[in-house]
Order: C-alpha cells, then sequence, then structure tokens
C-alpha cells in the first residue's frame, strides 16, 4: 500500500484554479514547522451519523439529496445569526443543531459556530449555542452523534458538538475547503489531507494507515465501506483511486482521465467525476471502467458539479447551466439555463425539488421537468452549500447584513 507519512510540514503554496480551492480563504492549506503531534484530552463522543444533513451534501457519498420537501414558495428569508461570513461551509445539521465555519475572506477572523434551531429564543442566544475562533480555511463540519469532526488549514480534530469543548486534535493531514468534511466508513474517521489520506480511530484520533494520494486537492467519498480519493500531483487531481476504508488497501486506481477540481459523488453503480472544463464520467464502481459520458455548457475556467437522486444525476455549471441525466446511461433528462452565477456550489434535491443559489435568489426547479417553480430574492449572497431540514433551507451568506440565513415556510 502506498504510504506518504510525515513528520514535518512546509508552506503549500495553493495550486491550480480550482473550485475547492477558492472557496477556502486567504490559505486552504498551511503546516506546522513543528513535529507532527497528536493531541489528546479524552474520547469524542462518537454516535450515528443521522440527522437531517450531518455534513456536507447531506451525506459521505455526497448525494445532495434528501427526502425533506424543503421550502416553498411561501417561505421566507430571515438571518438567524450575524457575523463576517465571506466564505463560509454548508451547515451541518443534526439533533436540532445546527454547526458551520466562516471567515471574513482575509485570514483576520473566522469561527466554528453551533446554532440550538429549536430554542424558543434566537439560535445566537441559545444556551446550546457556541464558537471556536479558528480564521483560516475549514471544512463543513461532519456531526456524529455528540461528536464534531473538522478538517482545516492546519489540523485535524474532533469537538464536542454539545460544548463546543476540543477532545483531540492532530496537525498530521487537514486541508481547509468546505467540501474536505471528514469521511467516516467502516468505523474509521478518513481524511484528505491534500497529499496523504489518513485513516484514524473517531474516538481518539490515533492513526490506523495513511495513503499517498499525491499531493491532490482533496474530496473524499464514501459508500459500502469504501473510500474514493482523489489522486493526482502539484495541487492537481488527475485521477481517483478507491480504498478500503478499515485498511487504506488500495482495490484499483485510474490515472488516465483529465484533471478535476471539484468532489466526486457516489450512486448506485457508479462514481460520478467531473472533469474541468470538460464532461462528466460515469465510472464503474467495481474497477473505475468508464461507463459514460455527459456535458454541460461550461464557462473557460468552469467544473460541472453533480448531486444524485435515485435514478437521476443532476448537474450544474457556476454560470447557471443546469441538467439531470439518466443515472443508468447518461441521457438527458432535461436542460436549463437560469443566465445567473451559481458560484462553486454543488446542487441539492429535496424530496422532488431541486434548488439552485445564484448571487442574489433561491431558485425551485422539478427535479422531475427541469420547470422553474418559483424563486426568491435575497439580500445576501450564499457563499457556503444549502442544507436542508424538514421544510427549512440554510446557507452562510454575505452582504450588507452578513451571516446564517434560514429559509422556511
Amino acid at each position: 500500500m502506498p504510504s506518504n507519512k510525515q513528520t514535518r510540514r512546509a508552506v503549500l503554496a495553493a495550486g491550480g484554479a480550482t473550485a475547492l480551492a477558492s472557496l477556502s480563504g486567504c490559505v486552504a492549506r498551511a503546516f506546522s514547522a513543528l513535529d507532527v503531534e497528536r493531541e489528546y484530552r479524552r474520547d469524542a463522543p462518537v454516535g450515528d451519523v443521522a440527522g437531517a444533513w450531518p455534513t456536507y451534501q447531506r451525506d459521505f457519498a455526497n448525494t445532495g439529496h434528501t427526502t425533506d420537501p424543503g421550502p416553498s414558495a411561501d417561505a421566507s428569508v430571515e438571518r438567524i445569526a450575524s457575523g463576517d461570513a465571506a466564505l463560509g461551509t454548508s451547515v451541518a445539521l443534526a439533533d436540532g443543531r445546527g454547526v458551520l465555519g466562516y471567515s471574513d475572506g482575509e485570514g483576520e477572523d473566522g469561527v466554528y459556530r453551533a446554532l440550538d434551531l429549536d430554542s424558543e429564543t434566537a439560535p445566537a442566544e441559545s444556551d446550546d449555542a457556541w464558537t471556536i475562533d479558528y480564521a483560516y480555511g475549514k471544512s463543513t463540519p461532519t456531526l456524529a452523534g455528540d461528536a464534531m469532526f473538522v478538517s482545516t488549514a492546519e489540523f485535524v480534530a474532533a469537538y464536542d458538538a454539545r460544548t463546543g469543548e476540543r477532545c483531540w486534535r492532530t496537525s498530521e493531514g487537514g486541508y481547509g475547503t468546505p467540501a474536505n468534511a471528514p469521511v467516516l466508513a467502516a468505523g474509521t474517521l478518513v481524511d484528505g489531507g491534500g497529499s496523504t489520506v489518513f485513516g484514524r480511530d473517531p474516538a481518539t484520533g490515533e492513526e490506523r494507515w495513511s495513503y499517498d494520494a499525491g499531493r491532490a486537492s482533496p474530496g473524499l467519498v464514501a459508500r459500502d465501506g469504501v473510500v474514493y480519493t482523489p489522486i493526482g500531483a502539484d495541487g492537481l487531481a488527475l485521477g481517483v483511486a478507491a480504498l478500503d476504508a478499515a485498511t487504506g488497501e488500495e482495490r484499483w486506481r485510474r490515472e488516465d482521465i483529465p484533471q478535476t477540481g471539484v468532489p466526486f459523488a457516489v450512486g448506485d453503480a457508479h462514481l460520478y467525476y467531473n472533469a474541468h472544463r470538460g464532461n462528466v464520467f460515469a465510472l464503474a464502481l467495481e474497477d473505475g471502467s468508464t461507463q459514460w459520458r455527459a456535458s454541460i455548457p461550461l464557462p473557460e475556467n468552469g467544473s460541472p458539479q453533480t448531486a444524485v437522486a435515485g435514478d437521476t444525476l443532476h448537474v450544474q455549471s457556476s454560470r447557471g447551466s443546469l441538467a439531470a441525466f439518466d443515472a443508468a446511461d447518461g441521457a438527458t433528462n432535461w436542460s436549463l439555463s437560469l443566465d445567473a452565477d451559481t458560484f462553486s456550489r454543488p446542487p441539492v434535491v429535496a424530496d422532488d425539488t431541486r434548488f439552485v443559489a445564484t448571487d442574489d435568489r433561491i431558485s425551485a426547479i422539478s427535479a422531475a421537468s427541469g420547470e422553474e417553480l418559483w424563486s426568491k430574492a435575497l439580500d445576501a449572497r450564499p457563499t457556503g452549500g444549502l442544507s436542508v431540514r424538514g421544510s427549512e433551507l440554510y446557507f452562510a451568506g454575505t452582504g450588507r447584513n452578513p451571516g446564517v440565513f434560514r429559509v422556511a415556510d
């Protein structure tokens, strides 16, 4: 098994104009000049990964799909917490709790923040609200029971999600982009640190295995005990490897496909690999072979982003080109252009509605037909991904009144 264990850190300059790096803040990756040490205080209170939206794109397969309905055309938009969210993660949602990270984009100010969404008081004022100061690039949190796992520009850490108290932290690994949420699979916490993928004991942070990913841009996905990691060089992802989540053993490796800079998604039969300025490749889960490919109109430096809802692959570009493809063979079900900037956010599908955030609007699209159902003006530009809980939708936004927003009936 390839391995690349490191005991010293050097500064890694951000390489490649990828969509992931653009979301990470002024520094996507920082390394300590000190010897690597795991700081252990106590076991993390690890439980089931459950709740409405407990990690980036809801699950470790990055499907971006939930059976919850999301808001209707009668919904209103309210700011539920203030803060300079020029760069934001998705809001992780579980057990009435919302947790996200955001920063000012200048490396001067930033936090991880918890909000008690079911409190009778304002979420930011409830007893269960807390903040962890951290200015630089952050991943979307992963919630597992009462534990919260994060990957940042400087470390990977586990916290008690009830209090914000740190349980353990290791500077070996870590990469601060919103899509790089730590993954739990086969009882192992897996994190992509840009050059090395690490498998750890989620309770203690102790390393179990490592895998050399060739300094590719990170962004793991997992399904059925298998982790899929980008592989490449110099900050560019130029392929994918499938790893056994329990042992780190390589099952297969594919290196002859174009560069990518956005996360994968996994369906029932395919891994969806989104090539930079190119096609979406549907790769067989058992060996990585190409089963079909499809494309949508892309800007010069754009990459397609994906969500998977049953037998449909939903794709969009950063310029508002949307499409839905048959997951089995790549046939086009429908296509639509919103003629708007959707930034570098993936699509989100709630039951039979696809939600799309542009710079100044939330739009609801029929997932089956592509018909635009309704849209709603926003006073803040969403900077993180969308998260759904019941008939509510959450995001971090920036503008005259930045903060955390809820769209709810």
